[in-house]
C-alpha cells in the first residue's frame, strides 16, 4: 500500500508540476503578445496623437472582404493588426439599425455576444467607438435573417425627431440596444447619410446624443470616461445628400453643440477626399476650426484610404494620402487625432498602413510607394520581391507580373504577429492576393494584341471577361444589395473594365455579329447565363 501510495503520490506531483509549467508558459506567451500589441510602434512622438480606422460594416458580400460576415475572430485579428500598423483607435458601425423594436431576446443575445468584440478591441490597445445613424428603424420583418445578414437599406425608414411620439418610440429602442452595447469608449452618431430629413433642426439632433449620454451615465462600464461624438457630415437638415449647399446646417449644428453638449464628448469632423468641389470638401473642418472646437475633434479622412463604394481590389492611393494629411497636418498639434477608413479592408493593407504610419511621421509621407510597400512586407513578415507586385498589379504591366506570380504567393508565408492576424488568416489572404494577380494577368493577355478575325476577337473577349468575372465571383461585391444579385459591370474596379472596353472598340467592326459568339463561350465556360452574358457582352459596346 505505501509502495502505491508512494508511486501515486510522485505521479500527482509531476502532474502538478507539468501543470505549473504549462501555466507559466501560457502566461508568458499571453504577456508576451500584449506587450508586442501594446507597445509603440514607431520611434518618436506621433505627430497626430490618436490615430484610428473606421470599420464600415453597411454593406454585405462575401467573406472575409465585407466586415459584416465577420466573426470575433476576425475582428480580434484585425484589431492586433491595427495596432501593429500604429493605430489606437477603431470605429465600428455594426448597424444596429438592423435591429427592429421591440428588441427580440436573439438579437438581445446578439448584441451580448457583440460586447466582446469591443472588449477585444480595448485588449489590443485600442480606444473602441460605435457609430449609428440618427434616425432610422427597420421594421419587424427584417429579423427573419440573423442581425448579421439583414440588409435594411431597402427597408428601413427615416424617424420625424420632431415628432414627439416617433421620437420617444425611437430613442426608447435606441436606449434599449445602448444598454446592453454599453462597453463602447465612445458612442459616435452622424448628421446623416444615412439617416436626417430635410427641414431637421439641430435642437432635434441634439436630443439624440443627450439620450445617449443619459443611457451611458446609467448604465455605461465607465460613464465618466465614456464620450458622446457627433459625426459632422453631410449638414443636419439638409435636402438629402448633397442636394443644396450644406454649409447653413453644418454651421447651425456646430454652434449649438459647442453650446449645449454634456461632458465627456468629442467631436468627428469629415472631409471629402477633395479639398473642394466635392461633396463636403473641407467645409466641415473650416467651420470646426472656426468655432474654436478642433481642439476635442478628430479629423475623419474619408475616402482617403479607400472610396466608397469601392469594389474590392489593390487599388493604391497613397497620393491621395499625401494630399490629405498634408493639408491637414496644420492641425496636428491641436487636434486629438485622425481617421481613416474602409469597406473592405482586406484588400487595401497597403493604404490603411500608409495612412497610420505617416499620421504617426509626417516626414513618412516622402517616401517611395515601393518603399512603404517594402516597409508593409517586412512588418508582415512576408518576401518583398512577390507581394510588392502583387500590391501592384493592378497598374503593372504584364511583363512586370510573372506567370508563376500567383504560385509563389500561394506558397509563400506571413511569419510575423501582423502578417498572422489579417482576418481570415495569412494564408488565405495571400490566395486572395493571388486570384487577384490572376485576374489582372487573364485581362491583360486578352488585350496585349490586336486581332484580325471576329473568332479571335471573340476568344479575347471571352477570356478578358472571364478574368474579371472569376474575380467578382470571389468577392461577391455587390454594393448596397441582397448578395443574390446576378453580375453586372458595376460590379468591377472601373480601372479594369475600362481597357477592355477599349480593346472591343479598336478590334471588333461589328458588335451584333461578335456579342452572341462570346456570350455562347461564357455559358460554355460556366462564366455566366446565356441571357446574362448576351446583356454584359453587349454593353461592353455601349448597347
Amino acid at each position: 500500500m505505501k509502495l502505491v501510495y508512494k508511486n501515486n503520490y510522485c505521479q500527482f506531483k509531476s502532474l502538478i508540476l507539468q501543470w505549473m509549467i504549462v501555466v507559466c508558459l501560457c502566461l508568458s506567451v499571453q504577456i508576451t503578445r500584449c506587450e508586442t500589441v501594446v507597445s509603440q510602434p514607431f520611434p518618436g512622438e506621433p505627430a497626430f496623437k490618436h490615430r484610428g480606422f473606421y470599420l464600415h460594416g453597411g454593406w454585405f458580400f462575401k467573406y472575409p472582404f465585407a466586415v459584416r460576415t465577420w466573426q470575433r475572430n476576425d475582428y480580434a485579428n484585425m484589431f492586433v493588426l491595427l495596432k501593429q500598423m500604429g493605430y489606437d483607435r477603431v470605429m465600428i458601425w455594426p448597424m444596429l439599425e438592423a435591429i427592429p423594436a421591440p428588441l427580440s431576446e436573439e438579437d438581445a443575445a446578439a448584441l451580448r455576444a457583440f460586447r466582446l468584440t469591443l472588449d477585444d478591441a480595448r485588449a489590443a490597445g485600442l480606444e473602441c467607438w460605435v457609430t449609428q445613424c440618427p434616425n432610422l428603424a427597420s421594421p419587424s420583418r427584417i429579423a427573419a435573417k440573423p442581425w448579421p445578414q439583414r440588409n435594411p437599406y431597402p427597408v428601413w425608414k427615416h424617424v420625424r425627431l420632431d415628432d414627439p411620439v416617433a421620437a420617444k418610440t425611437y430613442l426608447a429602442h435606441r436606449t434599449a440596444l445602448m444598454s446592453i452595447l454599453n462597453n463602447a469608449d465612445g458612442y459616435v452618431t452622424i448628421d446623416g447619410d444615412p439617416g436626417g430629413y430635410a427641414g431637421a433642426r439641430p435642437e432635434d439632433w441634439l436630443k439624440v446624443f443627450l439620450s445617449d449620454r443619459a443611457v451611458i451615465d446609467r448604465s455605461g462600464f465607465k460613464p465618466q470616461q465614456q464620450k458622446i461624438i457627433p459625426w459632422v457630415w453631410c449638414g443636419w437638415g439638409a435636402k438629402g445628400v448633397w442636394r443644396e449647399p450644406i454649409e447653413p446646417y453644418v454651421r447651425a449644428s456646430i454652434e449649438l453643440l459647442g453650446k449645449a453638449m454634456p461632458e465627456p464628448w468629442e467631436m468627428l469632423p469629415g472631409r471629402s477626399h477633395r479639398d473642394e468641389g466635392h461633396a463636403n470638401g473641407r467645409i466641415n473642418i473650416s467651420f470646426t476650426d472656426q468655432a474654436g472646437l478642433m481642439g476635442r475633434s478628430t479629423i475623419l479622412c474619408y475616402e482617403a484610404i479607400e472610396f466608397e463604394p469601392s469594389i474590392p481590389a489593390a487599388v493604391l492611393q497613397f497620393d491621395i494620402i499625401r494630399k490629405v494629411l498634408r493639408k491637414e497636418s496644420s492641425f496636428a498639434p491641436v487636434a486629438r487625432g485622425v481617421f481613416g477608413n474602409a469597406q473592405q479592408p482586406v484588400m487595401v493593407l497597403p493604404n490603411m498602413y500608409f495612412f497610420a504610419r505617416a499620421s504617426w511621421d509626417l516626414g513618412y509621407l516622402d517616401r517611395s510607394d515601393e518603399q512603404v510597400l517594402a516597409d508593409l512586407a517586412d512588418l508582415l513578415g512576408g518576401p518583398r520581391e512577390i507581394l510588392i507586385p502583387a500590391w501592384s498589379c493592378l497598374r503593372l504591366r504584364l511583363d512586370l507580373l510573372p506567370e508563376e506570380l500567383p504560385a509563389k504567393l500561394r506558397t509563400a508565408r506571413l511569419t510575423s504577429l501582423a502578417g498572422k492576424s489579417i482576418p481570415s488568416g495569412p494564408e488565405r489572404y495571400l490566395d486572395i492576393l493571388a486570384s487577384q494577380v490572376e485576374s489582372r494577368r487573364g485581362l491583360l493577355q486578352a488585350i496585349s494584341l490586336p486581332v484580325d478575325s471576329d473568332e479571335l476577337a471573340a476568344v479575347r473577349i471571352a477570356d478578358g471577361i472571364t478574368a474579371l468575372v472569376n474575380w467578382w465571383k470571389m468577392h461577391g461585391y455587390v454594393g448596397d444589395g441582397n448578395g443574390d444579385e446576378a453580375f453586372e459591370w458595376r460590379f468591377v474596379n472601373s480601372s479594369q473594365v475600362s481597357p477592355l472596353k477599349q480593346w472591343c472598340q479598336a478590334n471588333v467592326k461589328s458588335p451584333e455579329a461578335i456579342v452572341p459568339q462570346v456570350a455562347r463561350l461564357l455559358e460554355t465556360r460556366n462564366v455566366l447565363a446565356g441571357n446574362i452574358a448576351k446583356s454584359r457582352v453587349a454593353a461592353l459596346f455601349g448597347k
